[in-house]
């Protein structure tokens, strides 16, 4: 991204399953990482059901479509701290 801020669409997928961003969030390009953070421990916290979040990514595309950046839900578990619940 070349620009100080830029409207940046989060998706949440495991290659099966995907929630869309279809809003999107305006942000500063050194915000992308605690944006990503923020929209996986939202989806996390917010399922009722118990979910295997290992193979889930946030994938960032800016307002054109074009990929910014993938982001791991397992990095952010990790760096957060939080213990999602698991499907046996």
């Amino acid at each position: 991204m070349t620009m100080t801020q830029e409207r940046c669409h989060f998706h949440c997928t495991d290659g099966l399953d995907v929630v869309f961003d279809l809003r999107g969030r305006t942000v500063a390009e050194h915000d992308l990482r605690p944006v990503c953070a923020s929209v996986a421990v939202e989806l996390i916290q917010g399922c009722a059901a118990p979910v295997d979040w290992s193979a889930w990514i946030v994938d960032v595309h800016d307002a054109y479509g074009q990929h910014v950046m993938t982001f791991g839900f397992d990095e952010i578990v990790n760096e957060v701290g939080i213990r999602p619940a698991l499907a046996a």
